[in-house]
């Protein structure tokens, strides 16, 4: 569906220049919700601007549905935006028309006749729960409807890709639930794929079905959710998951005589993953190696419907044993085990 190759980007400056995006590889498949995940000055507004080429890339090619738009000319850019809609972080209505206005302006660029900017108005504005607030202005809207109306508009040309540009940032929680809410089901409906920008981890969690992570212009980790937020490899990854998951040791464990005499045991952190988060394996570990397991600290999630479930475990008893139940963990589908021994490791590592 969109396949980006080797994008580049850099900002002149007085000084020097900037670059922005620094060689970016990506695939996005029909009907995805893919997120791309950063922090500040990681590079995000810079690619979803090229990815509509509201920004001129440098060097790259932007594909979609097998068009390269890095080769259209001005005339043929402006027919394949239609393809391409989008919605801001700060609504960027209109003030001075009403709900209805707002939402008929790109068809009205793109000289539809009245009756059928009508009748996809009243479509789009039920779509979105505002039916009610055609002859209203963005004034007298909350955030969460102002931003109902701009994807309304967005939809207006019958996109095959929304692009959503840190859409929920300006939204209280409950507000940017009920707008994820709307995402997932017009994606569902409609069957459009999205590409949401986002430096809130909650936000892909709760609605993208694979992410990549940004950082310093690179796209440098990129899978499916649940592989991300269960075994994430970079540290700007972990920091991320660690924000919705909270994977570090708590610090009254620190002290534990298994992490500075590992001789008299082991402290384990044991991930669960789908079914295997319902299963005994801690009174099985007791029960089949006969060793002491001391639970020390447990959660559990669910990202995208899939339990997710984290414990800490100091295991006592004969260390051969205990080593021969650690093999048997690391051999469980769907378990992670890491073994802390020291300082070093006690912040989790996947």
């Amino acid at each position: 569906m969109i396949e980006i190759k080797n994008l580049k980007k850099v900002y002149s400056g007085e000084e020097k220049d900037v670059e922005a995006l620094k060689g970016i590889d990506l695939k996005v498949e029909h009907g995805e919700i893919f997120g791309l995940i950063g922090p500040s000055g990681a590079g995000k507004s810079s690619f979803i601007r090229c990815l509509n080429l509201l920004e001129e890339p440098t060097a790259g090619q932007i594909i979609v549905d097998g068009q390269d738009l890095t080769a259209l000319n001005t005339k043929e850019l402006r027919e394949a935006r239609k393809e391409l809609g989008m919605i801001f972080q700060n609504f960027n209505l209109l003030n001075s028309r009403t709900v209805a206005d707002n939402v008929a302006f790109p068809l009205e660029i793109a000289d539809a006749n009245k009756e059928e900017i009508n009748d996809k108005v009243s479509e789009l504005l039920e779509l979105v729960g505002l039916a009610d607030k055609a002859d209203s202005y963005p004034s007298q809207l909350s955030g969460g409807q102002q931003q109902r109306v701009g994807i309304a508009r967005a939809l207006a040309n019958d996109p095959k890709v929304l692009l959503c540009d840190e859409a929920t940032s300006s939204l209280d929680p409950e507000t940017t639930h009920s707008i994820l809410d709307l995402l997932r089901d017009i994606n569902e409906k409609l069957g459009i794929t999205i590409v949401l920008i986002t430096h809130e981890m909650e936000v892909i969690k709760e609605i993208c079905t694979k992410v990549a992570v940004l950082e310093a212009g690179k796209v440098v980790e990129v899978g499916d959710v649940i592989d991300i937020f269960t075994k994430p490899e970079k540290n700007v990854t972990k920091k991320f998951v660690q924000r919705i998951i909270n994977a570090n040791v708590p610090e009254e464990l620190l002290s534990r005589v298994t992490v500075e005499n590992p001789e008299h045991g082991r402290l384990i952190k044991i991930c669960f993953v789908g079914d295997s988060a319902s299963e005994p394996l801690v009174s099985d570990l007791v029960h089949n190696f006969q060793i002491d397991a001391n639970i020390l600290y447990g959660n559990i999630d669910k990202i995208q419907g899939i339990p997710f479930g984290t414990l800490i475990i100091e295991l006592t008893g004969d260390l051969d044993q205990i080593e021969s139940a650690i093999d048997c963990l690391h051999e469980s589908d769907n378990v992670r085990i890491e073994v802390i021994t020291d300082e070093e490791s006690v912040s989790i590592h996947y």
